[in-house]
């Protein structure tokens, strides 16, 4: 019986260790909040930080947008180890965030006030609640309430992506589905998941549908992490791909990307994403603190720049927008321009 006991003793916090460090718990939270959750989206709390920063007297909404953010040097040791375990028993944080790459970019979107759409893969390298706790939210906390995320694929590294809806809880979206839509006088924003399903049929295509049917005659854009369509084609897009023809065929004007770590504009694409004169183009800004070395540039490549990181600055009207790419090391303005919106379609 001692024996028994003995080996209870020392197994019960082995099997407690694993199962918090598992983060099988938290998902099986988030699954109770999710099957429980409700709400209409018109009062968002991304709904309200638009509302906040539209000017009504101009039509304009200024904006600002990056991805693939925070990066956090880790020092090895039982907090990097045992991660969950470690900040339960008030051990120091493995992070250091004052040293992540991200610090230019988010010290940029800090001395604005314009609300950030966050590209996904915001924190480094599985989306754990403890790497947003430690890592992502001393860098970004500052910006919390004037923040638009949207899911990477690092996110989804822990499972159900729990740790990126625990982060952001309501501004995640309702239900746990990472989309949802926001208006914003004559425009049309939605925040969209390549993570998951996203082919016709799927729950996301027909939220998206519906999403569309709502707001029929207004300028649209959408963002999402991963691009359907740019000089770097990587693997995993497929969601993408559908997401990005069902939104050209609609008459998109734009959509924004991160996940490639380079800033790419493309030509106005068609729904296979050929150039068309009429078509909907792609912004791929996963510079917020990671970067990548040049590539070969494409036909469809109208702007690119390697090795910065950086933020784009876009600027809604009524009829158009003007967008302007910034290098946060040395505040060069590397792209810009304006355009007007695409007419909108079934």
């Amino acid at each position: 019986m001692k024996k028994r006991t003995l080996i209870a003793a020392l197994v019960a916090p082995l099997l407690l260790v694993t199962a918090l460090e598992s983060q099988w718990i938290g998902y099986a939270g988030l699954l109770v909040r999710s099957a429980t959750a409700s709400g209409p989206e018109g009062d968002s709390p991304m709904q309200q930080t638009i509302d906040r920063a539209f000017d009504p007297a101009t039509g304009r909404l200024e904006l600002l947008a990056m991805g693939d953010i925070a990066n956090c040097p880790e020092a090895p040791g039982l907090s990097s180890a045992f991660p969950v375990t470690s900040r339960l028993l008030g051990l120091p944080s493995p992070f250091d965030p004052e040293g992540a790459a991200a610090v230019p970019a988010v010290a940029l979107a800090k001395a604005d006030t314009a609300p950030v759409l966050a590209l996904g893969d915001l924190v480094y390298s599985s989306g754990k609640p403890g790497e947003f706790a430690d890592c992502f939210d001393p860098l970004w906390s500052q910006l919390y309430n004037r923040t638009l995320p949207t899911l990477g694929n690092h996110e989804y590294n822990t499972p159900g992506a729990f740790g990126y809806y625990d982060y952001w809880q309501d501004r995640a979206g309702p239900d746990a589905r990472g989309y949802y839509a926001v208006t914003a006088g004559n425009w049309l924003i939605l925040s969209l998941n390549s993570e998951v399903d996203a082919s016709a049929g799927s729950a996301q295509a027909r939220w998206l549908e519906a999403a569309l049917a709502e707001r029929p005659d207004a300028c649209l854009m959408a963002f999402y992490h991963r691009p359907a369509h740019s000089l770097d084609p990587r693997k995993g897009r497929g969601n993408a791909e559908a997401l990005f023809a069902r939104l050209q065929r609609a008459g998109a004007s734009f959509v924004l990307n991160g996940h490639n770590h380079f800033y790419e504009r493309t030509v106005p694409l068609d729904a296979e994403g050929n150039a068309a004169p009429d078509g909907t183009t792609s912004f791929i800004v996963g510079t917020g603190g990671k970067t990548s070395g040049a590539h070969p540039l494409s036909a469809t490549t109208a702007a690119a720049a390697f090795g910065q990181r950086g933020l784009l600055r876009l600027s809604l009207n009524a009829t158009g927008y003007d967008w302007r790419y910034e290098d946060a090391g040395n505040g060069a303005i590397l792209d810009e321009g304006q355009a007007s919106c695409r007419d909108r379609q079934i």
